[in-house]
């Protein structure tokens, strides 16, 4: 250094140790105000029998919003897959709807998620669920995740799977989840920042999913700011290709023989206990719903190896003392595919559920029409 020369005097700002630490401080501040403030300028209009709308099937941030919404209207929460959330059905004909066109509207609140296997909903229960509290929840339970060990996730060739940011990224082990080092360190912090969740939902929501500049090269005339038009999908957008909402047999689909993963060595098993330990935890009460499973679908040696499974389930959870349904298969023409109830199919089972002692019970009061 030429004598003279002020340290560091090609830089326009210096900021001392104080103004860093202030910046810093400032920069944390704004990246939990930003996720916080936006909820003020994009509004979450719950529409009668709402569901998250399809396209943000991956956005779990709008999932908690919407969470926190049901709670906070003293909703009973129905937590689950693609058969929670009514696949081949409208908003107003899922599960949640159902049973509230019997008791009363505004008791029920769909918060299923298309492609939530148990691995994934035990991760979004406890990352993105913490606004369930003290609630009523009825969790579906759907075998079909337990039907071969692809499903269950244990086996050792590598598959792309549904929602892999939530799942364990490094203990336990998943063998068929290949993703990289970094790649599950991005996970693990990104699903703890709030910042990270606002940001997802804006790619999802506004951009198509993809990064900025993606979005950019395939629309190069477009302003990114004009894309964020603050208008949510439909919850009765379908998904994309639209399923045919037909029963399955008239569908082509053939009978198949599932071998079934034995429950003491199920992955999903285990992480479907860990979903309603996480929701019991926090103080919500817990219903779990068994199915509905299409045994029409299956096989002999499948159905009865099937129902082997279901009584196993059962059992477990009146050991646990664990208010639960297995309720009886619907007729098979009320079935579109393996898991997937037409919309007869969710009336018939919220009926069957209204006919249950326990699901009385746990519902509490609450007169049918």
């Amino acid at each position: 250094m030429a004598e003279g020369e002020v340290p560091f005097s090609s830089n326009a700002i210096r900021l001392s140790p104080r103004e860093w630490i202030a910046a810093g401080v400032s920069i944390i501040a704004l990246l939990f105000a930003i996720p916080i403030a936006w909820q003020k300028i994009e509004p979450l209009v719950a529409v009668e029998d709402h569901r998250v709308p399809f396209r943000l099937g991956s956005d779990y941030w709008m999932y908690s919003r919407w969470a926190r919404e049901a709670q906070a209207a003293g909703k009973v929460l129905v937590i689950g897959d693609s058969v929670v959330w009514g696949h081949y059905v409208a908003s107003g004909e899922t599960l949640p709807a159902a049973l509230d066109h019997a008791l009363g509207a505004g008791r029920f609140a769909n918060l299923g998620v298309d492609g939530i296997h148990p691995a994934a909903l035990a991760g979004l229960m406890r990352y993105y669920g913490g606004e369930i509290r003290g609630c009523d929840c009825i969790v579906q339970m759907n075998p079909l995740w337990m039907s071969s060990s692809r499903h269950d996730l244990t086996t050792e060739k590598e598959f792309t799977f549904n929602h892999p940011m939530l799942v364990p990224q490094f203990l336990p082990s998943i063998p068929c989840y290949t993703e990289s080092i970094d790649g599950r360190l991005g996970n693990a912090f990104a699903r703890r920042l709030p910042a990270w969740g606002w940001a997802n939902h804006i790619r999802i929501a506004y951009f198509e999913s993809a990064d900025l500049t993606g979005w950019a090269l395939a629309h190069p005339y477009e302003s990114p700011l004009g894309a964020i038009t603050l208008s949510l999908p439909s919850p009765d957008e379908p998904p994309d290709p639209k399923p045919v909402a037909k029963p399955w047999t008239e569908q082509g689909i053939a009978r198949f023989r599932p071998t079934w993963v034995d429950l003491e060595t199920s992955f999903q098993w285990r992480a479907f206990r860990d979903a309603i330990e996480i929701l019991a935890d926090r103080g919500n009460r817990v219903f779990v719903l068994v199915g509905p499973f299409n045994e029409h679908m299956l096989e002999e040696e499948s159905r009865r190896r099937y129902e082997t499974l279901k009584a196993g389930i059962a059992a477990r959870f009146r050991a646990a003392r664990i208010p639960h349904a297995v309720p009886a298969a619907l007729p098979s023409d009320l079935y579109a595919d393996a898991s997937h109830p037409i919309a007869e199919g969710y009336r018939t089972l919220a009926d069957r559920l209204l006919a249950d002692e326990d699901f009385i019970r746990f519902i509490g009061k609450g007169e049918r029409r």
